[in-house]
């Protein structure tokens, strides 16, 4: 597994990356960049890297607002997923109070075909 060091260096790479990517998009504007298809306007509308820029700036606030939404939304799932596990786990364990702890089913099952 990754450390924190290892996944700080990769997220640096990231930023130089795309700030030379704009960099060089920002040249191609004026007419100093090569040329090349590896730089896009401000027109881009289908690379990945140029729409996470928009959104981003601002340029997209729906799509930041259906972020915010998940994001939200998977914050409140996290949430009553670790209440409920700690739930779990204060609750007294089976067969604690003389009652017989049933039996887990066999991790394999037996499944006739035809």
């Amino acid at each position: 597994m990754s450390t924190g060091s290892d996944w700080l260096d990769q997220a640096k790479r990231l930023l130089d990356v795309f700030v030379q990517g704009q960099a060089a998009s920002a040249g191609s504007a004026d007419g100093a960049g090569s040329g090349t298809s590896a730089q896009h306007g401000a027109d881009c509308a289908w690379c990945p890297l140029c729409q996470a820029a928009a959104v981003a700036r601002g340029d997209r606030p729906e799509v930041s607002a259906a972020l915010a939404d998940l994001l939200t939304t998977s914050a409140n799932a996290l949430r009553t997923l670790a209440e409920s596990v700690e739930s779990a786990g204060q609750t007294a364990p089976a067969g604690t109070d003389d009652t017989p702890v049933p039996e887990p089913p066999p991790a394999v099952q037996r499944i006739e075909i035809a």
